[in-house]
């Protein structure tokens, strides 16, 4: 029967670390599994003030624009009577709010008379009751999608 000698063991041993560990170092560094899906090249966009370059931008929902201004901008305790359209024309965004205020179907004409003042609890209000009335519109939407086909009697032939 065979017995190894040490330096046999040894060496053996070596090289056997050395290639689990070039394994394992190799499998490691490549870069990990990419999704199948392919990608879509897009040309970068200019945020300028051009209705033009505006247009091209994908229009979001206004209960998404609104969620987005909520998430924004929180009211903290004592700030409720704040005017915001200063900060809102500042940050840009008054724009933004003014139109949603055009587009929507929502009545908040008792919460906001001009964009030239309002408070935040104000400006929060009525950024709620744009996305629910928004959110009822895609609702109501989908579910005329989701009704059946109205049945049509079939005409019997003689």
């Amino acid at each position: 029967m065979y017995k190894p000698t040490p330096l046999l063991s040894y060496f053996w041993g070596l090289f056997s670390g050395l290639i689990v560990s070039a394994f394992l170092f190799t499998s490691f560094s490549q870069p990990l599994v990419v999704s199948e899906q392919p990608e879509i090249e897009t040309e970068p966009v200019k945020l300028t003030t051009a209705p033009a370059v505006v247009a091209d931008i994908p229009r979001q929902s206004l209960a998404a624009r609104a969620e987005l201004l909520l998430k924004y901008y929180t009211i903290r305790d004592g700030a409720e009577e704040t005017n915001l359209a200063p900060l809102l024309q500042k940050n840009g965004h008054l724009e933004i709010f003014s139109q949603m205020l055009q587009e929507s179907t929502a009545d908040v004409s008792d919460l906001i008379q001009s964009t030239q003042s309002f408070t935040a609890a104000q400006f929060y209000a009525s950024l709620v009751r744009i996305k629910q009335k928004d959110e009822e519109q895609q609702a109501k939407a989908q579910l005329e999608l989701l009704k059946p086909a109205p049945m049509t009697p079939e005409v019997s032939k003689p």
